[in-house]
């Protein structure tokens, strides 16, 4: 028997495999496909706070990147490329966001070099801009795959759980616990109130002749161009289109268009190269905060509380809980920063017993739907 089965090898998978493996625990980490195939694998996987004027998932962000740079940089440093960024309001409406941030943020920031003045288009340079000094651009299938190495991996595809009476069946093995890193795929737990926003991802690699000297973010993002003129157009954020659930084949070719088209709005990029497309599901949550923590048990807990059905305020710790089964998802596109920083808060929780974030608390959503039900 393992002591924990971690369903989903992207970012948040990988990342909860190495911190827990690192604790001396016996990991196995599943994926239908391969680690990292799916949305982190099509991710920009840059190393980038959040530019707003503030909140909770602001907050967090700021306190994941901080975490997250220097996570890589000491552990990993042979799979991130460090490069300063230059983030770059998308319209005249997040101005404001971008001053804002400038203003507040803890994050060592300069000023925007020459350089980017003769790289961006006159319609890039109309919208206010934030320099930060330090950051990165992360290998994502090379991180993955490195964090997850002491793991046991399996690649099966794994469509239920069984709960047994001292841990859980998983494909063909048992564990004690269970971490459902899943992404938006379809779940492998029927529990009605877990619902993730899917947004699909297309990632290029290209080569061009524009000398890109630090990361830009305004369209769509471009990672720096490397020694060999190698550069990076990511990601879209395509809402609508669900691998396991719409009836038509994602259009690659569209894809890269959409991106070349969105990239030389911002950069004057020349003699452009496709070498190779990305393409992956990422997850998202109805209110953009994460979700790190126990598992409850819609059922058992309506029965033990039907007045939850009037909206009734109840102490979370008395739900009815799934026994050893954790998750963590709804990352979105800031995975490879809030993975590291989640991964090791939910490992210091099952190690040592350590409290979790209770913003990100999934029950939060157990509430909300339970209020909302129409059918008693």
């Amino acid at each position: 028997m393992f002591d924990v089965a971690i369903i989903g090898a992207g970012i948040n998978g990988a990342a909860s495999a190495h911190f827990l493996t690192r604790s001396g625990l016996r990991v196995a980490l599943f994926d239908r496909e391969a680690i990292a195939a799916g949305g982190s694998g099509a991710a920009g996987a840059f190393i980038s706070p959040k530019i707003s004027k503030g909140g909770s998932l602001k907050d967090l962000i700021e306190e994941a990147y901080l975490y997250s740079l220097q996570f890589y940089d000491r552990s990993f440093p042979e799979h991130i490329s460090n490069a300063s960024q230059l983030h770059i309001a998308k319209q005249s409406d997040e101005n404001t966001k971008v001053i804002s941030f400038r203003e507040y943020t803890k994050i060592a920031l300069a000023s925007r070099p020459q350089s980017s003045g003769r790289l961006l288009n006159e319609s890039a340079k109309a919208f206010e801009s934030v320099y930060i000094k330090e950051s990165g651009v992360v290998d994502a299938q090379k991180m993955c795959e490195a964090l997850g190495a002491d793991a046991t991996f399996f690649h099966e595809e794994i469509k239920s759980i069984t709960e047994l009476k001292s841990g859980w069946q998983i494909g063909t093995i048992t564990a004690k616990k269970v971490i459902l890193a899943t992404g938006a795929y379809l779940p492998v737990l029927d529990e009605p109130y877990i619902q993730l926003r899917a947004v699909w991802g297309h990632r290029i690699d290209i080569r061009t002749s524009t000398k890109i000297p630090h990361i830009i973010h305004h369209k769509v993002s471009l990672a720096p161009t490397t020694e060999e003129g190698f550069s990076a157009i990511g990601a879209t954020h395509d809402v609508h289109y669900h691998p396991q659930k719409s009836q038509i084949v994602y259009d690659v070719e569209a894809g890269r268009e959409v991106l070349i088209e969105k990239a030389i709005s911002s950069v004057k990029l020349e003699d452009i190269e496709i070498l190779k497309d990305y393409t992956g599901l990422r997850s998202g949550s109805n209110d953009y905060l994460p979700l790190l923590g126990r598992v409850a048990n819609a059922k058992k807990s309506l029965e033990a509380h039907p007045e939850l059905l009037k909206g009734a305020r109840i102490d979370k710790t008395s739900l009815a809980y799934h026994p050893g089964l954790y998750i963590i998802n709804g990352t979105g596109g800031y995975g490879f920063v809030l993975g590291p920083y989640l991964a090791e808060m939910l490992s210091r929780h099952l190690i040592d017993g350590e409290p979790m974030d209770d913003r990100l608390d999934p029950t939060r959503f157990l509430l909300r739907w339970a209020k909302r039900r129409k059918d008693g």
